[in-house]
């Protein structure tokens, strides 16, 4: 009797996801409101956006929030910018489409065992 084993071969694949820095020009001064949108992974990423004291960081100007994700891997993959408005008051909304490699995850296939 001739016994054929197949293992399981575990194979590594990298997965990119994507992130949105988004700044939103809301006064005639020029000032930015600056939120990350990490879309349905918020909680697995809120870490990054954290001091080393806990607490949570606020950005001022897109560029630091950028540098602050940078040090996490992330990098620009794209940028545009939505303005609306009349001629009385025009508002931009810039938006930097940003991304990241997540770590090596294992997934098995599926063995067969046949004697």
């Amino acid at each position: 009797m001739a016994a054929v084993f197949a293992f399981a071969v575990a194979s590594f694949a990298q997965t990119k996801v994507y992130a949105e820095i988004i700044g939103d020009e809301y006064d005639v001064a020029g000032k930015v409101s600056v939120k990350v949108e990490f879309g349905k992974n918020s909680q697995k990423y809120a870490y990054m956006l954290k001091g080393n004291d806990g607490k949570k960081l606020y950005f001022n100007k897109m560029v630091d929030a950028m540098n602050q994700l940078a040090k996490f891997g992330w990098q620009i993959e794209n940028t545009y910018v939505v303005v609306d408005g009349d001629y009385d008051r025009i508002s931009s909304e810039y938006h930097w489409i940003i991304s990241r490699e997540e770590e090596p995850v294992e997934k098995p296939e599926e063995s067969t065992n046949q004697q």
